[in-house]
């Protein structure tokens, strides 16, 4: 079984979560999600791993995607099935159809209101069937699969990115390898660059200050 927290913080705790993403909502909670899902898949470079949940999440406020869309973001987001904003029209400022339009029949999607199920949530926007499932399988866990929605919560949440990140990102891979894994493609370079700067600057201090004070 994948749970198997301990009471102290072994890799991030919640003031140096704060540190690295200060907009988190609940950092408590997070803290406590990400260190433990942080050890139980072995993920070694954290200030990477929290660059890109932070940059992905925007400082974990959006573990939920947004497909709340205007007909012509619709056509920028996806031009090859709505080159129009008259054909997008039907599926503006509605999420689930949207969902149901461009997930269905795809990523593992099979059943009616799949892509609506198992739209993107998390850190690191975990999307479609087939994803939750393989995750769900990594910690011989069904719940990611049967209550799809607490993909968003920290617990689950925090073990679907670090599961993402360590099934999709090599070791010691550089900040531009690990976007493109993420991302699957350098959208936000610059952003990921100067936050794994600043992580890596608060988690150093940090380190530096709790030696000192032993």
């Amino acid at each position: 079984m994948w749970l198997d927290a301990v009471d102290a913080y072994r890799r991030i705790t919640p003031e140096q979560l704060k540190a690295a993403l200060p907009r988190c909502p609940r950092p408590d909670a997070w803290a406590r999600a990400l260190d433990d899902a942080i050890e139980f898949f072995g993920v070694d470079d954290v200030a990477m791993f929290l660059a890109q949940i932070a940059h992905e999440s925007a400082d974990l406020t959006r573990v939920t995607e947004n497909l709340n869309y205007s007909p012509e973001r619709l056509v920028q987001v996806w031009p090859s099935r709505f080159p129009t904003a008259a054909k997008a029209a039907r599926f503006a400022r509605n999420p689930e159809a949207l969902a149901n339009e461009v997930y269905g029949g795809r990523m593992g999607n099979i059943e009616d209101g799949d892509g609506w199920r198992f739209r993107g949530r998390g850190p690191m926007q975990l999307t479609g069937r087939h994803n939750y499932t393989r995750f769900a399988d990594a910690i011989d866990d069904d719940a990611p699969v049967k209550s799809p929605h607490l993909v968003a919560e920290p617990t689950l949440g925090a073990l679907s990115a670090a599961w993402y990140f360590a099934t999709h990102v090599p070791a010691g891979a550089d900040i531009e390898t690990v976007t493109r894994r993420i991302n699957g493609g350098l959208h936000g370079l610059a952003d990921r660059q100067r936050r794994y700067e600043q992580i890596t600057q608060a988690l150093t201090r940090d380190a530096a200050d709790r030696a000192a004070h032993a």
